[in-house]
């Protein structure tokens, strides 16, 4: 089919294609959305003082998104690059790789953090997005808040009051790259104090069509049940509880060092992972100036791929107050997790330690001071906490922010974030690649089996690292008119504890080597080569620097047309001492240039039109240009359908070919096309 047919395209839900209608001007503009990532309380969005986007949920549903990372791709400055149909890489103000570290991600705040590698499973990550109520991003530091790994930026993914969910719901969707991905959602009320809503999901997706060096293996099979269940005991006290459990067979190809040659080679296999979450928060409001909040969450990540073998079980309690005292605005919570940690050894990968649980525990203050009412907000914060890796762990912040009209604000900021070391970088040795005698011995033998054989080669944690720790300055301006408005920030990074990889050769080992074959000993050379190892260490000496900003404009001439076109830049320099090479990203200079235009044409259609265009020498891969489009129609007030069209313009294309990086192998990214038919009863 020729993918031009689909210039008609964005997503479902029969109610959501005139929802553009039943919100104000405002509302469309994301200007007076409550938030509540970049302050841990309740605040507008155009009153933050930090660079916070918020992904609602009519955009997620206009948009024709199938997956949280693919919404995630409106989201401006956000890099999001996709590895294969199963695979993503997303941080912000900075390079991302698969495992990105320095992003924290969050459901309803709580944390998916793994300390293995320090990063999150984006194919597992199965939020059903028609139960999202928004999606709040901070691009930069939200350490101070949030813990740590947030040096880059949080995302805060807020689930709907299952209030709002009532009724059934049912989608499904099929297409060149999905067979079916399906959806059911039940909701009702308990009463007059409650309400739930439990829900099931299935996928089965395809592999890609190319591979970059093997065939394709992307398949996906998937299977989730969660619910929620919300209740209210009376004007004070409120809470909910939520869990889920996701089953994912995910095939994938490797490359690894797996024989005696010593040499990566190139598998297939099927990642089978199990992920559950369940996590209960209760609410009190003490006074009309005070109100306290109480969390608490496990987490169950076990995952079984060829030659790895992996389990990560956390358990986290979070308690916060929250009040306010004339000019005075007081937060400050505690925060404890205990993580227990199964990862077996293999062929390529075994641990100089026995780490088989890890505590973190610490707690946050933050005060924001009305300097002069209704227009200057001064806030100052701090975090203190202890880990079992670099002991403990310190996160200031201030702020400051100016209203010199009600539609103006400017805001500036100075913090600090910590990123622990994953359990890779501290305690995990990794066979990699082997090194060629001709690399790495200052003459040739013309030996063919000795010049080209691969000497063993481990790249090794070090229990020595120390947090990477930024100190970022931020700047940033938002105006509101009539019909449009602008939000510019821009940013200074200062990274220092940066994890490199240091090369040690010892070149001594060598000598006995160069005597025998001098000696004429070829065979006696060639065995003595077998005992020699190279090895790669891990250590936190660099430093990085990153800046740049981004700019975006939101033009809503009238209720039925919204639109936004942006800009992001990003530097990323080493500062890297001698001997050392990065262990992820390079200096490279990324841009980013977007336009989204939702139109809300007719009574019962919606056209949705989002385009990105990647400038990036981060990910040894082409610039690139994609538009996803997507069409919805309302048949009637319960049933409608809709097609999209991703990665329009681009064919096929890479997105990201960093194959240091990763044992897996990326393929190369489709055009595809989707057709959905939803109801809603």
């Amino acid at each position: 089919m020729n993918l031009l047919f689909v210039l008609l395209v964005t997503s479902p839900i029969a109610q959501a294609v005139d929802s553009l209608e039943d919100l104000d001007l405002e509302s469309l503009m994301a200007m007076d959305v409550q938030v509540t990532s970049a302050m841990k309380r309740s605040q507008s969005a155009f009153d933050t003082a930090s660079s916070i986007y918020v992904l609602t949920k009519e955009r997620i549903t206009h948009s024709g998104a199938s997956s949280v990372p693919e919404a995630l791709k409106m989201v401006p400055g956000l890099v999001v690059r996709q590895l294969d149909n199963n695979q993503w890489a997303i941080s912000a103000r900075g390079v991302a790789s698969r495992f990105s570290s320095k992003m924290l991600v969050m459901i309803d705040g709580q944390s998916l953090y793994t300390p293995q590698f320090s990063a999150v499973y984006w194919e597992t990550l199965n939020v059903p997005l028609y139960d999202i109520e928004r999606i709040e991003v901070i691009r930069g530091q939200g350490g101070q808040l949030w813990s740590s790994n947030a040096n880059n930026g949080v995302i805060n993914i807020i689930t709907k009051n299952s209030i709002d969910t009532r009724g059934l719901f049912v989608d499904a969707a099929s297409g060149s790259q999905v067979n079916i991905d399906a959806n059911i959602r039940y909701g009702a009320d308990i009463g007059s104090s409650g309400s739930y809503r439990v829900y099931g999901h299935v996928k089965d997706g395809n592999a890609s069509k190319k591979g970059l060096t093997v065939e394709p293996n992307d398949t996906t099979e998937q299977y989730s049940l969660g619910g929620r269940l919300d209740f209210s005991l009376n004007d004070d006290w409120s809470g909910f509880i939520q869990g889920d459990m996701t089953e994912s067979t995910l095939g994938q190809n490797y490359r690894g060092v797996v024989d005696d040659t010593n040499e990566n080679v190139t598998f297939s296999g099927e990642l089978e992972r199990t992920d559950s979450r369940l996590m209960a928060r209760l609410e009190n409001r003490i006074s009309d100036s005070a109100n306290q909040m109480i969390q608490v969450s496990w987490l169950d990540q076990s995952g079984t791929q060829t030659y790895l073998q992996e389990e990560f079980e956390s358990f986290d309690i979070d308690y916060q107050m929250n009040f306010i005292y004339q000019a005075l605005q007081l937060d400050w919570g505690l925060n404890y997790r205990y993580s227990t940690i199964s990862f077996e050894d293999s062929l390529f990968l075994h641990s100089d330690k026995d780490f088989d649980n890890l505590q973190q525990f610490g707690g946050f203050v933050q005060a924001q001071f009305a300097l002069i009412p209704e227009q200057l907000d001064f806030v100052i914060g701090t975090r203190a906490e202890h880990n079992d890796l670099t002991d403990w762990e310190y996160q200031p912040l201030a702020r400051l922010l100016w209203k010199p009209e009600d539609n103006q604000v400017l805001w500036t900021s100075v913090s600090q974030s910590v990123r622990i070391p994953s359990l890779i970088e501290f305690n995990d040795n990794y066979a990699i690649n082997g090194q060629k005698v001709s690399d790495v011995l200052p003459l040739s033998t013309g030996i063919e089996a000795i010049d080209d054989y691969h000497i063993k080669t481990y790249l090794n944690g070090n229990d020595q690292v120390e947090a990477e720790t930024s100190l970022s300055y931020e700047l940033g301006y938002r105006l509101s008119q009539d019909a449009w408005n602008i939000d510019v920030s821009v940013y200074h990074t200062e990274a220092e504890n940066v994890a490199v990889i240091d090369i040690d050769p010892n070149m001594e080992q060598f000598l006995p080597v160069l005597a025998l074959f001098q000696a004429g000993q070829i065979q006696l050379a060639s065995q003595a080569l077998t005992q020699t190892t190279i090895q790669f260490d891990i250590v936190s000496t660099a430093d990085v620097t990153t800046q740049g900003g981004d700019i975006v404009l939101s033009w809503v001439p009238a209720e039925m047309f919204n639109a936004e076109l942006g800009y992001s830049y990003n530097t990323f320099d080493y500062d890297l001492p001698e001997n050392t090479f990065p262990a992820i990203g390079r200096d490279s200079t990324t841009r980013q240039i977007f336009a989204k235009a939702d139109i809300h044409v007719f009574d019962n259609h919606n056209i949705f039109a989002s385009v990105r265009v990647e400038n990036s020498d981060a990910y040894q891969s082409e610039n690139y240009t994609l538009l996803d489009l997507t069409w919805s129609w309302a048949l009637t007030p319960d049933w409608a359908v809709s097609v999209t069209g991703k990665n329009l313009f681009a064919g096929s294309h890479l997105e990201y070919a960093n194959r240091q990086e990763t044992y897996t192998i990326p393929n190369y990214i489709d055009e595809s096309v989707l057709f959905k038919v939803t109801a809603n009863f």
